[in-house]
């Protein structure tokens, strides 16, 4: 069996698609039978329609199941994908830090001096060593254990002191020394208290003279992470099984472990392709994900991948699109391919119907019968189209409804990618605060020396830390004692801090506590405004004597927007991070972000901006472990992305759809034919007697604007022979300057009075309908309206039926003798143009031979 086919069968909604539109083609199996068997002669003009329309009906019904298919199997891929993705990204930028921290931690004065002592010493400074170790692990709160082991494997130091070792058995320890840098390890290891697998990094320690004296290790709280990224996925579709697969496609951690256990074996899937796939004798949609990398670190071999089970796949794909949302244009390739079609097939019918009217009302004994046919045909078209319009819709609900989780994920992300950031840049401030060098440098009296000193320490660091612009060390009187990158530090040594820093970093309670400045201009760089983490520095002593502090300057400029791209990637849109003022810190695009942001006010919807319509969403950066959730800061900042849906047109509703009919009088009845057709949002008629037919534009060859009111040349056929018409627009005569829709187009061929002078094309965007009214339904042009509309003669009163209601519609009944008036003053007056131009041109070529 077809994936497709087996895929349909869980589809609803398609599923009722597809039978409503094969009972339609029988219908239409059923008229053209009957047409040809009971009335064939009647029918002779639009028998020909009907089978084409029949014909390309059966196509539209398969493009459109196909593609509702389609759409489906894409939006709950998307849904899938961008589980998966956000989980393994979030996960990789994560474990980025860890290869960071691992190496700074190991060139740690503190811990290279334990490492290198002896025995004794080492005996006697255990506890302030581990109370040191912990102090980190209060900062960075993603490891449970932070061990120093000897070269040999033995024990110096640890916090998990849960299970009792001496030494390790782990090659990590000879791994470690024998490599340039860091070591990532996930397996299972006697560092651990369980048998689970743990995620450790290593590095060598080596003593100021550039010997090995041990190994640090940090193991990451693997699971509790998981628990992390999973619970941020979470949504309403709780049935998702999300896991992290390693490279032989076992589980290493899970979402739902009722549902999908950790150690299970899952079948290869193809990254980046949603496939059907089976687990545990249930069939399963599934899309597994690879991480591009980050800033040069690949991650572990690990895939994300994110499946649902075929009996809830579709359950609530392309629900959650009000009725509104449906006049959004989607940029959708196939969407608009099928528009376009079941237009064109409306639009054809249409017109044939309308010309069946036509010629009903100018025969005498076969018009019933005809009438008979013509009302069948037009209810079965109505059908069609209602049907044909149900299905477009719900494809284009489904693609509305793929963007609005997909620019809800992508919030999310951003909203996640800052606060995971953030939370280093807190950590960073408070531990770099402990340094032994920053406290020995700010006890002793400020002097080139010690400056010089405290420059090299904060440049070293920043050259690891490349995400902050400056380093900054102050004094408790509120001096900058050293900063890095002090050749473009003109001036800072040695001026004032902002006060309000001062302030903070003095009344900050303890070494867990930090501050951060508003998102604000600063003199500590030139790149625009930023946040700027403090954290004080306290003396050793019993007192913990306050010395001053460290600010570090975030590069927001860059880092901030590079998250924003990282996120949009390659998608028309914007991402945008907003502080609660409204005040765009960082943006793809500025400009768009400032003007989107209070237009989504509710948080997410649809939004208009300029030229196009956007699906945008809000996502609130609630912080991550105990970074702005339990440490009393928050900088109250919103990540938005909007992604572009189509260009916003000025697309005035179709009428054709909406029935029309003559308003009952009583007494006796004195009626006029009248036929009637749609300009811009204007319904319009014109005396049946006038209109020869309605034919197609497809023919029409356009002329130049300077043509005008003449829009191009029509061949038609008369009497068996060509002829070729002139083409006036009726949009243009009557006003109407905004732009047609694609769909809109009719030419109606006006007979003119003089049998022997040629007819003459009116273009306009649709026929509506034939009808006979009475004359007692027409009243006067208001005074005034022919100064700017000069083909009207009248307005006629009309019904528009609706259920058991109807309601009241006004025709502007047209002039067809002021129109071909017009046009023929048109015509004369572009061909004496015509020869005053080529009089011109003659005698400007006499006049150069004779020069």
């Amino acid at each position: 069996m077809h994936e497709a086919d087996e895929l349909v069968a869980h589809m609803d909604r398609v599923l009722a698609a597809k039978s409503d539109l094969r009972d339609l083609g029988v219908v239409w199996q059923m008229i053209e039978s009957s047409a040809a068997i009971s009335c064939p002669e009647e029918a002779d003009g639009v028998l020909p329609t009907l089978i084409r329309t029949r014909e390309r009906f059966d196509g539209l019904q398969g493009q459109l199941v196909g593609e509702m298919v389609g759409e489906n199997r894409a939006a709950l891929g998307g849904h899938l994908s961008a589980k998966a993705q956000c989980a393994i990204d979030i996960l990789v930028r994560n474990l980025y830090e860890r290869t960071a921290d691992v190496g700074f931690l190991s060139t740690d004065d503190v811990v290279r001096a334990f490492c290198a002592a002896s025995a004794a010493e080492q005996q006697a400074r255990r506890d302030a060593m581990v109370a040191r170790l912990r102090e980190y692990q209060a900062k960075y709160s993603v490891y449970d254990d932070v061990v120093l082991l000897s070269t040999t494997g033995a024990v110096l130091a640890r916090l998990d002191t849960g299970r009792a070792l001496a030494a390790t058995t782990d090659s990590l320890v000879s791994e470690a020394l024998a490599a340039g840098g860091y070591i990532e390890r996930f397996r299972a290891t006697d560092l651990s208290a369980t048998s689970a697998p743990a995620l450790l990094y290593a590095h060598r320690i080596v003593s100021a003279g550039g010997q090995p004296v041990g190994v640090l290790v940090l193991r990451f709280r693997f699971i509790d992470e998981m628990k992390h990224v999973f619970a941020g996925m979470a949504d309403e579709r709780q049935e998702v099984a999300l896991v992290l697969l390693d490279a032989d496609h076992q589980v290493i951690a899970s979402n739902d472990e009722a549902h999908v256990a950790i150690g299970a074996r899952l079948k290869p899937v193809a990254v980046g392709a949603v496939a059907l796939t089976s687990f545990a004798g249930r069939e399963y949609l599934a899309v597994a994900c690879a991480s591009p990398g980050y800033q040069g670190y690949a991650g572990p071999p690990w895939r994300a991948q994110a499946m649902v089970s075929l009996l809830t796949a579709f359950r609530t794909v392309g629900e959650g699109q009000g009725d509104d949302a449906q006049a959004v244009p989607i940029e959708n390739p196939s969407l608009k391919a099928i528009n376009d079609n079941a237009d064109a097939i409306n639009r054809d019918l249409r017109r044939v119907v309308w010309n069946g009217q036509l010629q009903a009302s100018t025969q005498q004994g076969t018009s019933r019968r005809l009438k008979a046919l013509l009302n069948q045909v037009n209810q079965a078209g109505r059908r069609m189209r209602e049907r044909v319009g149900v299905a477009i819709r719900d494809l284009h609900g489904t693609s509305l409804a793929r963007a609005s989780r997909q620019v809800g994920d992508l919030a999310r992300l951003a909203a996640d990618f800052m606060d995971r950031n953030l939370y280093e840049r807190a950590n960073d401030c408070r531990w770099w605060a402990l340094s032994p060098a920053l406290r020995r440098l700010l006890s002793a009296p400020a002097d080139a020396g010690n400056a010089n000193e405290l420059n090299r320490l904060l440049d070293h660091i920043n050259a690891l830390y490349t995400v902050y612009s400056r380093l900054v060390v102050f004094d408790a009187s509120g001096q900058i004692r050293g900063v890095s990158h002090s050749e473009t530090a003109t001036g800072l040594l040695g001026s004032a801090i902002d006060p309000t820093w001062l302030t903070a970093a003095g009344n900050l309670r303890d070494s867990q506590s930090y501050h951060v400045s508003a998102f604000e201009p600063t003199g500590l760089h030139d790149q625009g405004a930023t946040y700027v983490y403090i954290a004080a520095v306290r003396g050793d002593d019993s007192t913990r004597t306050w010395l001053g502090g460290i600010a570090i300057v975030f590069n927001a400029a860059r880092e901030l927007k590079a998250m924003l791209h990282d996120v949009l990637g390659d998608r028309q849109g914007v991402a945008a991070f907003v502080d609660a003022s409204g005040k765009v810190l960082a943006a793809t695009d500025e400009t768009l972000a400032a003007g989107l942001w209070p237009l989504l006010a509710r948080g997410d919807g649809i939004a208009t901006h300029g030229e196009a319509h956007f699906s945008g969403a809000r996502s609130r950066a609630a912080g991550y472990r105990e970074f702005k959730t339990s440490d009393g800061y928050d900088n109250q900042v919103q990540a938005m992305v909007a992604l572009r849906l189509g260009a916003a047109e000025r697309r005035e509703t179709s009428l054709g759809d909406s029935p029309l009919r003559a308003v009952a009088l009583p007494g006796p009845a004195d009626t006029l034919e009248v036929a009637v057709f749609q300009v811009g949002a204007m319904r319009c008629a014109l005396p049946a007697r006038s209109i020869v037919e309605s034919v197609s534009p497809e023919r029409l060859n356009r002329m130049p604007l300077e043509m005008a009111p003449t829009v191009g040349l029509l061949e038609i056929s008369v009497d068996g022979k060509p002829l070729i018409i002139p083409v006036m627009s009726a949009r243009q005569q009557l006003g109407v300057n905004y732009p047609s829709r694609e769909s809109d187009g009719v030419v109606l061929v006006l007979r003119h009075p003089d049998a022997t002078r040629p007819p003459l094309g009116l273009l306009i965007d649709d026929v509506l309908a034939v009808l006979e009214v009475e004359r007692r339904s027409l009243h006067p042009a208001p005074l005034g309206f022919t100064a700017f509309m000069p083909w009207l003669s009248g307005v006629l009163d009309v019904e528009s039926p609706a259920g058991d209601q109807s309601a009241s519609v006004l025709l502007l009944l047209l002039d067809p003798e002021r129109i071909l008036a017009d046009a023929s003053r048109s015509l004369v007056d572009m061909d004496v143009a015509q020869d005053s131009a080529v009089d011109a041109e003659v005698l400007t070529a006499e006049a150069d031979a004779t020069a």
